[in-house]
């Protein structure tokens, strides 16, 4: 038995969550809290307002903490958090957290560990084909930022797998049309930026932009997913770029092991891949379209699930 404080940091909130661990990586929540990211000023104030919050206990009473994070993991002790002003660094130690070991994970590692756990055991089935047993797991959403994982078969591994982060969403949008390249120029002339990315398109503030170039109207994210609930051209753009990004990253990694759809915005809004412009567009391939006819697709709802994950990376490293 022991004890995983996981945290899941990200873009708009931080989630705690107190784990007991048993044998064969057995996983018990126990107690959670979710904080703001956006009212914490540094990784130091967001340990104050874990403190002063209800959560009833204190980061020494772990065996182990992990600590999953939006961005880029540097030697596993430093990440410049995507889309917040500040960074998590334990390059001097983590000791003076009072933390007894810490593991520092990319979000998305997190949640492709999460594939393995209970936490998507009640995941909707969007392309129902057989799972590949030995086949490589793909996870990708869209939130505050766009994130990738893999979960890659391997045997010798304690788990059998081992996770395989990216930075995906900072690749160039895979545009198609006039139309689109249209759209994106029209992004980075808005956003001041020198190419028009995952991040910039599928995320929040994406569902800004796409909503603005099509109809004129400057919305909120939130007001932008209630107008596409009636459908339009706002929801049919977002539904085929979302497809095709899934596409895209399930032929890069094989993901005949299963294709995961996590990220705020797809959960919170399933009926984006509920149109028939998504599977279109999904199994769009004039060279693999054999290969994606065969890898399944899931919608992971739960929103706890990369605090599952980041409990299974704290539970190998007891």
């Amino acid at each position: 038995m022991g004890l995983v404080l996981a945290v899941d940091i990200g873009g708009t909130n931080s989630r705690f969550a107190a784990f007991e661990s048993g044998p064969g990586h057995k996983l018990v929540m126990k107690e959670t809290v979710w904080l703001s990211s956006v009212e914490a000023r540094s990784f130091d104030h967001l340990m104050e307002m874990l403190a002063a919050s209800d959560f009833p206990y204190s980061p020494s009473d772990f065996d182990v903490t992990v600590i999953a994070v939006a961005g880029p993991v540097i030697g596993g002790v430093y990440c410049n958090v995507t889309n917040v002003d500040w960074d998590v660094d334990f390059r001097g130690g983590y000791k003076k957290y009072g933390f007894n070991a810490a593991v520092l994970i990319n979000d998305f590692a997190a949640q492709a560990y999460a594939c393995r756990t209970p936490a998507v055991e009640g995941c909707r089935i969007i392309h129902d084909v057989e799972i590949s047993p030995i086949g490589t797991v793909g996870v990708i959403g869209a939130g505050t930022g766009l994130g990738h994982c893999a979960l890659v078969p391997v045997p010798v591994s304690e788990l059998g797998y081992v996770p395989v982060p990216s930075e995906g969403g900072h690749i160039s949008f895979p545009c198609q049309t006039a139309d689109e390249l249209d759209f994106c120029e029209f992004v980075m002339d808005k956003r001041k930026i020198s190419y028009c990315c995952g991040d910039e398109v599928l995320t929040g503030r994406g569902l800004n932009m796409l909503h603005l170039y099509l109809t004129g109207e400057d919305l909120e994210p939130k007001m932008v997913a209630e107008k596409m609930k009636q459908g339009g051209k706002t929801l049919e753009w977002y539904s085929r770029f979302t497809a095709r990004c899934c596409r895209n990253y399930a032929i890069t990694v094989c993901a005949t092991g299963g294709l995961y759809i996590a990220g705020g915005i797809v959960a919170k809004n399933p009926f984006v891949i509920e149109q028939s412009v998504f599977m279109e567009e999904f199994l769009d391939s004039s060279s693999m379209g054999d290969l994606l006819k065969q890898i399944p697709v899931f919608l992971n709802d739960n929103q706890e699930s990369g605090l599952y994950g980041a409990a299974l990376r704290g539970v190998l490293h007891i």
